[in-house]
Parts: C-alpha cells; structure tokens; sequence
C-alpha cells in the first residue's frame, strides 16, 4: 500500500468514532495496519480480484436493501454512507495483503471484463486514498453529536498530503502553512453555517405557506382572514379502500381542538395515553367496547420517520395491521410512533360512542371579540326557543341557504374574519364554516368542537379504492347530543365545495398519479411485514459464502525472496514478465527506476544518458516494445534473446556495482 503507515488506521478508527462502530473500526484498522508489518503477500490473479469486487457489490446492495427496508429513506441515505467502508473492506484487504501494488479498472466495471484488451481495460490504480476517501464519507454522514469531528479531519488530510508534500519545501514551514488553511477552513465552517440558520430562518415562513405540514393535535392555525385566492396540492395524502358494495366514511378525522382565538384553535389538554395491544395480536388496538354493528374500511399513508396523527372515521373501536406504538388523547386524537413508512391499516367503526371525553367547560366558550356577531345571528335564528336538537338542524340550515364556498381571500377591515363572514360576505371555505358552527352553536348552550381531517368525495373513487388528496383536506364541527350523551360529526361546508373551479385537478394528475401508484406499490413492498428485503439478504448469504470460499480456495500465498513457483501461472496480459522490470526493480535501487507517470521513451533516454557505454539497452527497449504492444508479439527465439540481454546487462551491473563503477543516486538524472 502507498498510504503512509498509520493513515489507513487513523481513518478507520476516526470512522468508527464518528459513526458508533467503533468495534469494526478497531478490528478493521489492526487488520490493515498489519499489513506494513508483514512481507507475506497472496498472489491474486485477475479472476480473483474480479470475484473479490463481486463480493463487495453483493454485501454494498445486501446492505442497502436492509437498510432500505428498515429505516426512512433521508435515514437510509446517510446510513448508507456510513457502513461503505465496511462493505468495500475485502476489496482494500485485497490490495494491502495481495502481490498487486494497484488494481485494474475491469475490476470494477463488468462490461470492461468482457474487452480485456481495451485501453480502459488495462488502466490499473492504487485505491488506498480512494478508500481512505470512503472512510471520511462515512464518518462525516453520522448523525451521532460527537465532537472533534472538523479536528480529527483536519489531521487526516493534513498527514495524507504530508506524505506527498513537495520536497523543496522543509516540513517547518509546510506545517506553518497546512495550519493556517486548517484555521481559515473553521472559520469559513463557521460562517458556513451561520449562513444555514440564517436561509432556514428565512424560509420557514414560506414553506410553511406553500407546504402542508403534519397535522399538529396540539395547535391549528386557520387560514380565516387570509388575503388572496388559497393554494391546493393534488398529491395523494391517503388511500381508502372498502369492500365490495359497501361506501367508505365521507370524513376522516385526524385531530380536535376546543379554544380559538385570533384565528387558532387549541387543543388545552393534550395529554397522551398508551394503547394496548389483544392478546391475540400485537398489531391489533382495542380503542372502544366492540359495537354490533361495524363497518370496516382499509386505509393507507406515509409518514414520516414513522409517527403522525391517524386518520380515522368516527367511532372508530378497533385498528388491525399496525406494527407501531398507538396513543390516544382526551380529544379522540389517534397517534403513532415506532412504525413503518407506510401503515395500511384496517379500521372498524360504526355510531355511537367515541374516543372524545365528555364535556367541560372549555366546549361552550366564546371568544369576547366574536360574541357581537354570534349574538346577531343567534338572535336572527331565535335559537334560544329551541331544543338542542333543533338548534343544531336551524344552524345547519342556515349556512345551506345562505351561504356559498369560496377560496377567495377576504381583506375587510373593521370587524373580525368571522364576523364578516357572519353579517357581511357570507362566503368562505371549510374554516369559516367549520368554526361558525362550533361558537355558533356555543353561543346557543350546545357544547361543540373543531375537528380537522379529511373528506372521502365520491369523485376521488378509483375502482374500489379512493384517492383522497391534499387538496381534500376539511375542517367540520363536532357536537355533543346530552340526551344520549355521544358525539356527532357535523359538516355544514356546502356540497359544492368539491365541483368548485379552484378545486379542479390540474392537466398533468392523471400521469402524476400514475407513478404515485408505483410508488405505491413498492413502499408496500418495502414495508411490508415480512420484508422481502430481509429475505433478500438471506438468499445473498449462500452466494457471498461461495465468493468467500472461491477467493480462499484459489489464492496463493507469495513470499517476496524466497523465490517465485515455477508452476506459476503465466500472466494475463502479453509482456508483463517482460525481464525489463526485472531492470526496473534493481534500478530502484539508485533512483533510476521509471517513475510514475513518465514515458517509456523518456526513462529510455534517462538510462542511455546514465549508461553511455551500453548498447545492449536500446536492443532490450525495442524486444519488450514489441512483446509488451505488438498484437503478433514475440517468436519464441526473439523472447529468448530478451531473456539473455536483460540477464547480461543485469549481469554486467551487477559487476560494475561490486567495483564501484555503476552510477550512483543522481538528483538530475531524477528529474530529467
């Protein structure tokens, strides 16, 4: 390896720091350093290496289809990053413990197997420095909070170009130099990241505008009073799918909040409570006393890292196939966490009693800014001569006779969002409507909440599947009916919100949708609850053993003097046994070696201008030119005489060297 003894160590050990592997860091970088320790090497022939780098692609895609099946998708990015180093080990051992002082580039590329005579074929490198690369990847894409990170770096990099500093420069002023570039790169971290929190801080806000982020059960901030006509994504936010003949809920809830106040409703007591699982089933949630009569609906969804609110129907008792951790508020709220990226759960539900709490006094309060307006229109509706019931039919009818939706954004001054609403526009969206109702009834002594969620439209139907999007996202009211002490769902939204011209889908939804449903299809695979991924890997295992014990099997131990074996296999391209490096490796000696990267010809010229008096070096340049590019090669009887010129040239120095007559280390002929 051309590394400098302890690099390759360093980095492998700062890897497994950094990342929390720091057993296979410590393992992995004795195994490599042992290699500066011991002259054994294995004679590795092409074929070998080829099935080594095999090797290395199975254990790269094993891991990547386990860790794609297990973790979210940012995780499996950077966790894939992190375990390179490992899964591309056997290929660096190869180099460090084999007889190759680089590695052919049809190593690595299979197509380049199949054209072995290719320029691009033969192009071989040393890839120390690209695995030494690999390992500060790896350790840079840990998500672990552990210090020394820039530091440690900072001294790999600087100790890898130590190795390969210019020699007209003392090592005094190079680690003057190399420490003022590691100050001015801190610096420049610093201000890097500065830059971050500022652009992040800067576009919060206008993501948050255009971006519908996870549903919040503690906090709903409307879009009541908003200026301008409201944008709506098509992107599909959930999949309902219902047995033959039978018709899915018209609402899905996902949260319930009881307090509003400039335009944000709350959620005052927001406490969790842990869902236990059947007996029977670990992925079966009692939520409710089973009813006697139910309806059962299957419902798919992302989420992200695993958590999120549930979408369910009202009264919702029980939930099959989902392998998380459920949890329920005072508010009939539904939450995971610990679960997969896609849950397909199966609800059953059906009337009657519900998650939510009884009532409190929170569930008749009215803003004071907002009494005004609800009084107006209570009055109007003589709501106070009414039975519960029938204050709940008058409100309902009044927003259906009365009032038309709207996407439009309303800039009135002088009263509130709401009251306008109320007293003057009489148009809006869900919001308005939604919240109208709730202080509505309020103010008329019947207790009710804000509920958000979805709207399953019969127009979002697939086949027996319903695709219910972004855009369907609804807002309604909740009420409580005292004489029969449950709650009941109310959605005084007109019915034509859904053939509305702002709620039309764009051109291109139809192929949108179409790779959505692919998509589909694979997360479904991916987190499914027998991963095939993790069988994947199990059907890998007997291949990669195959590989493991094939490289054993056929390589061949190799002691650098106690002679080569004479059976040994002839090599793989035509003339490199050429007895030319055999010149080459005495001439190293000297410092006359051919360097890297300098032509044949000119390392010609460098050694008849070092050995004037030796003709024989033009014959032997011209014999292994011909044996080493010229498609017909060599005749056996021209060989031979390469053969016996180079072994009297050597000869001869070998003479010269013993009487002091062969040339001595030279700093010009070096550089010529």
């Amino acid at each position: 390896m051309r590394t400098p003894p302890g690099l390759m160590a360093g980095a492998l050990l700062f890897w497994g720091w950094q990342t929390g592997l720091w057993f296979w860091g410590l393992l992995m970088a004795a195994v490599i350093e042992l290699a500066h320790f011991t002259r054994a090497r294995w004679e590795l022939t092409d074929a070998d290496l080829n099935r080594i780098s095999d090797l290395c692609w199975l254990l790269i895609l094993g891991t990547g289809l386990l860790l794609y099946s297990t973790v979210d998708r940012l995780v499996f990015i950077f966790k894939f990053v992190q375990w390179l180093p490992l899964t591309l080990f056997p290929i660096i051992l190869a180099q460090a413990y084999g007889n190759r002082e680089a590695m052919p580039l049809s190593v690595f590329a299979w197509l380049l197997r199949r054209a072995p005579q290719s320029p691009a074929a033969r192009k071989s490198f040393n890839i120390s420095f690209a695995y030494f690369a690999v390992c500060l990847a790896g350790a840079s894409a840990s998500t672990r909070r552990v210090g020394g990170f820039y530091l440690g770096v900072s001294l790999l990099i600087l100790l890898a170009l130590f190795s390969v500093r210019p020699r007209r420069i003392g090592w005094p002023m190079w680690i003057v130099l190399a420490a003022a570039v590691a100050a001015a790169g801190q610096a420049s971290h610093w201000q890097l990241r500065r830059a971050q929190d500022r652009l992040e801080s800067a576009l919060t806000g206008w993501l948050a505008d255009y971006l519908r982020q996870p549903t919040d059960s503690g906090e709903c901030r409307t879009l009541i009073g908003h200026a301008g006509p409201i944008q709506l994504s098509g992107a599909i936010a959930l999949r309902v799918h219902v047995p033959p003949g039978e018709s899915p809920p018209s609402l899905l809830r996902e949260a319930a909040y009881d307090n509003y106040k400039n335009q944000t409703w709350w959620a005052t007591s927001n406490e969790y409570f842990s869902v236990n699982t059947t007996v029977s089933n670990d992925t079966v949630f009692r939520l409710l006393p089973p009813k006697k009569v139910s309806t059962t609906v299957q419902i798919a969804r992302y989420f992200r890292n695993g958590d999120g609110t549930l979408a369910l129907p009202h009264g919702t008792f029980e939930v099959d196939d989902l392998p998380a951790l459920v949890h329920t508020n005072r508010m009939g709220v539904a939450m995971i966490d610990s679960g997969p990226g896609l849950v397909n759960l199966t609800a059953r539900y059906g009337a009657g009693a519900s998650l939510d709490a009884p009532t409190n006094g929170l569930d008749l309060w009215v803003p004071e800014n907002e009494r005004p307006a609800l009084e107006q229109v209570a009055d109007e509706l003589h709501l106070d001569a009414m039975s519960e019931r029938q204050k709940i039919r008058a409100v309902s009818g009044f927003f259906r006779d009365h009032f038309q939706y709207s996407l439009r954004g309303d800039q009135g001054t002088g009263k509130t969002p709401l009251a306008r609403f109320l007293t003057e526009t009489r148009s809006g969206h869900c919001e308005y409507f939604a919240t109208a109702t709730v202080l509505l009834l309020r103010e008329a002594g019947v207790c009710a909440r804000y509920v958000t969620g979805y709207a399953v439209l019969g127009s979002a139907r697939r086949g027996d599947t319903y695709l219910v999007r972004e855009r369907h996202a609804h807002a309604w009211a909740l009420v409580f009916h005292s004489d029969a002490g449950t709650w009941e769902q109310i959605d005084n939204t007109p019915s034509s919100w859904e053939q509305s011209e702002e709620n039309q889908p764009p051109w291109w939804e139809a192929a949108s949708d179409m790779f959505s449903n692919l998509y589909f299809e694979f997360s479904k695979w991916r987190w499914s609850k027998t991963s095939f991924a993790y069988y994947a890997d199990w059907l890998m295992a007997p291949l990669i053993v195959y590989l493991v014990w094939r490289i054993l099997s056929s390589g061949r131990r190799h002691q650098p003097e106690g002679g080569g074996r004479a059976d040994a296999a002839p090599p793989v391209w035509p003339g490199l046994d050429s007895e030319l490096y055999l010149i080459n490796r005495r001439l190293s000696e000297v410092h006359l070696s051919r360097q890297a990267g300098e032509p044949l010809a000119l390392w010609q010229e460098r050694l008849e201008r070092a050995f004037p008096a030796s003709p024989a070096l033009r014959r032997i340049f011209h014999l292994h030119r011909r044996l080493r590019f010229d498609p017909r090669g060599l005749e056996s009887h021209d060989r031979a005489l390469l053969k016996r010129e180079a072994e009297a040239w050597l000869a001869e120095y070998e003479a010269q060297s013993r009487q002091g007559r062969a040339p001595a280390s030279s700093r010009d002929e070096l550089t010529t």
